[in-house]
């Protein structure tokens, strides 16, 4: 891979399903981290979500900006998005801490803007996060950053206090460019002070690449970070899928698989159930920082044993054991609660190809043609999707039945106080996020502003 595009969200919250972007930006790197291009774009806020206000005091954006009929709407904003990541693809997506926050955001966003979502993991794309990496640099890699520490005297890895210590001026922290450039600083400083782990992670970001790596019957050494310290571990594969599929199934050879060879379903399900997870899902396009036997000798100084050693052979000479952990494993899994809202039916299923084409449509038509095509889906979700996009960019052409419609439902999801974390943020619970703000001087004249702007949210 050529090429890397580092990039950063500022967002109206935590919520990866109901939470939205308000701020992108990107910046386009060769394969010597060399700046090429960059771009930002910020938009409105969709009229049905509401800010977190501890988000808008960290990351600065005021009422006013929300509403701001300069700024492009959030479909918009998508659309170009979507242009700028294509016209720099092939590239090697890199975020920090992006795994659990931006890219599945980003995804998301696409979805929700009827774009294909998985822009970043398809086309000769792959991610990685740097987040790991800086993690793994902190036990393999000793003096290459300095790190801080937070209150209680634990190593801290956020970016906004890491960077400043590590020589990058960061004063716009929380600003997504800023946070940009501060974590390509991070990457260059990886890379050349610990060009074994930066190397071995970008060369393996693609799916094909860790697969390669992460072979049935061959130990790897794994390093994770857990509980707010560096973990590695000797583990194996024992499915054989290959680069079928969204996980490698690795089992840690520390565990004595030996011993379940003739053991019933109870007591595999005891020890799978047991903690550190004996049996762990390694994501192929998530770039998990792995290395060889060969790798591990070498560069890190880490050596399989010998029971590690005798366990790796049984489980190459016993796939019937293996095949029997892997079928426990599946049986005790919990099953996901069915989604009840639009935002959080991303994963139901991929559109038909008629349907595939009418997005396709949908982003170049006029929008007379769109809300024609709004009820040609197949899709029911897509057809939602649609409306949605027409009543936040040209409500009149809507018909008076679904305008209302629609009016009605955002109503309901501003004002009426749910309660519950898992779900969007109303009006109400956002006044009470404001008194937790003011309690901790948040500053009265910003926590007054949000206060007039949430209470001027008419039902």
């Amino acid at each position: 891979m050529s090429h890397f595009v580092f990039f950063d969200t500022e967002t109206t919250g935590l919520s990866r399903d109901f939470d939205q972007i308000l701020q992108f930006a990107a910046i386009l790197t060769d394969n010597n981290l060399r700046e090429l291009d960059r771009f930002e774009i910020r938009c409105r806020c969709l009229p049905w979500v509401v800010p977190a206000p501890v988000a808008l005091q960290v990351t600065g954006v005021t009422p006013k900006q929300l509403t701001d009929p300069t700024l492009p709407s959030f479909f918009e904003m998508m659309g170009s998005i979507k242009n700028k990541l294509v016209a720099w693809s092939p590239a090697t997506f890199v975020g920090y801490n992006s795994k659990r926050f931006d890219e599945p955001l980003l995804q998301r966003a696409f979805w929700q803007t009827l774009h294909p979502p998985y822009l970043t993991v398809t086309g000769d794309n792959a991610r990685m996060d740097l987040l790991p990496l800086v993690q793994a640099a902190s036990h393999l890699a000793e003096g290459a950053l300095s790190f801080p520490r937070n209150a209680k005297g634990n190593v801290s890895f956020k970016l906004d206090a890491l960077a400043p210590l590590n020589g990058f001026a960061h004063a716009n922290a929380h600003d997504a460019l800023a946070d940009v450039e501060a974590t390509i600083h991070i990457a260059k400083l990886i890379s050349e002070r610990a060009p074994n782990l930066w190397q071995a992670s970008a060369m393996r970001a693609p799916k094909h690449a860790t697969a390669g790596i992460l072979k049935q019957g061959h130990p790897v050494y794994v390093v994770e970070h857990f509980m707010g310290k560096p973990v590695v571990w000797w583990g194996q594969r024992i499915d054989d899928n290959g680069t079928r599929g969204t996980n490698a199934f690795v089992v840690r050879l520390k565990t004595d698989w030996r011993e379940i060879v003739n053991a019933g379903a109870p007591t595999i399900d005891k020890l799978l159930a047991s903690t550190p997870k004996p049996l762990r899902p390694l994501a192929l396009n998530k770039a998990p920082v792995v290395f060889t036997v060969e790798e591990a000798k070498l560069h890190w100084n880490a050596e399989l044993d010998v029971q590690a050693r005798a366990i790796s052979a049984f489980l190459e000479a016993s796939p019937s054991t293996c095949r029997n952990i892997l079928n426990r494993h599946r049986a005790i899994q919990e099953p996901w609660p069915k989604p009840e809202h639009l935002e959080q039916k991303i994963f139901e299923g991929f559109p038909s190809r008629i349907d595939e084409q009418a997005m396709l449509t949908f982003q170049k038509a006029t929008w007379t043609e769109r809300e024609q095509i709004m009820r040609s889906f197949e899709d029911v979700r897509f057809s939602q999707l649609a409306q949605r996009i027409i009543y936040v960019d040209a409500p009149e052409f809507l018909n008076p039945a679904d305008l209302e419609r629609c009016k009605v439902a955002v109503n309901q999801r501003l004002h009426e106080d749910l309660n519950d974390g898992n779900l969007w943020r109303t009006v109400p619970a956002a006044l009470r996020e404001l008194d937790e703000v003011r309690l901790t001087d948040g500053g009265e004249e910003f926590v007054q502003l949000v206060e007039d702007w949430l209470r001027s949210l008419s039902r």
